[in-house]
């Protein structure tokens, strides 16, 4: 899980810190910038340990979380969450609930992710754009889980999200099994999921292997005969589960564009001017 660097401000920070300014390590900002996300997150654990300020090594710890995150080291950054709360627990509720949720989101788990999108919505005190972010995430979780209709129900009728939940809702699954049916020739099944490049390709391929049969079998090339017959069933057959395939990449394609238009194309990052105290923004 990338997070990328912002501007709009959503404000989150322990009031008593808010005008200080303290940059990172230059070691650990020097592996972000060569993408050693998880050498960088060991640097910022031992600036955390290092630190007598709680509240600030709260922040450490969480920035060592969110390197393990982007490093795909989603067990290695809940622990790091859990010594950021235990450190100052509530001056680091809502990010660590924003990241503890777009982990399990990461990892599949998205029960888990939709508890921690609906807690950070309900935290006392959160900005509404965080509070919009974390709903719009708890929508996508519920795609994901087959339940259109109480993603909707987050929204007021005639949103944005509304609307592109019910557009979805309105739109219609390809069948696999009608993918495969009309795969029995050559190149529909395909054509039947909109893949139209490779609805051609299966049609020519398979043409020009049955071609080659009739050949060699008309002039008694047996071997020839046999190698082509062989490689024509193989073709054959793809052209049938390609149907299967082709409708399954259709629906997947077209969950993933709703869920992408739900959840937006910015999220919120840690404002860098103040670190390690966090305080989270949108960049649009």
């Amino acid at each position: 899980m990338l997070f990328i660097t912002g501007v709009c401000a959503a404000a989150f920070v322990a009031p008593a810190f808010a005008e200080e300014k303290q940059e990172p390590p230059a070691l650990a900002d020097e592996l972000e910038v060569e993408q050693e996300f998880g050498q960088a997150a060991v640097s910022r654990r031992r600036q955390a340990m290092l630190e007598p300020d709680p509240i600030r090594a709260a922040g450490w710890y969480f920035l060592a979380a969110n390197n393990y995150s982007i490093d795909g080291r989603f067990g290695l950054s809940g622990k790091m969450l859990d010594l950021a709360e235990d450190a100052a627990p509530d001056e680091i509720a809502i990010p660590a609930k924003l990241l503890r949720a777009e982990n399990a989101y990461a990892t599949g788990g998205f029960g888990e992710a939709s508890f921690f999108f609906q807690s950070m919505e309900d935290s006392p005190g959160i900005d509404p754009e965080l509070a919009r972010y974390a709903r719009r995430g708890r929508a996508a979780t519920m795609l994901l889980s087959n339940d259109p209709t109480g993603a909707a129900g987050l929204f007021a009728e005639d949103s944005d999200e509304w609307l592109a939940i019910q557009n979805y809702r309105q739109g219609s699954d390809k069948s696999p099994r009608i993918g495969g049916i009309l795969g029995i020739v050559p190149g529909l099944g395909y054509a039947y999921s909109g893949e139209y490049g490779n609805a051609v390709r299966s049609l020519i391929l398979n043409s020009l292997f049955i071609w080659g049969m009739y050949e060699t079998g008309a002039r008694d090339q047996w071997a020839a005969f046999s190698v082509i017959t062989f490689f024509e069933l193989t073709w054959y057959t793809g052209s049938i589960y390609g149907g299967v395939d082709a409708a399954h990449r259709r629906n997947r394609e077209r969950l993933s564009e709703t869920v992408e238009s739900i959840r937006g194309p910015v999220m919120p990052t840690p404002d860098r001017t103040i670190l390690p105290l966090i305080r989270l923004k949108f960049e649009f």
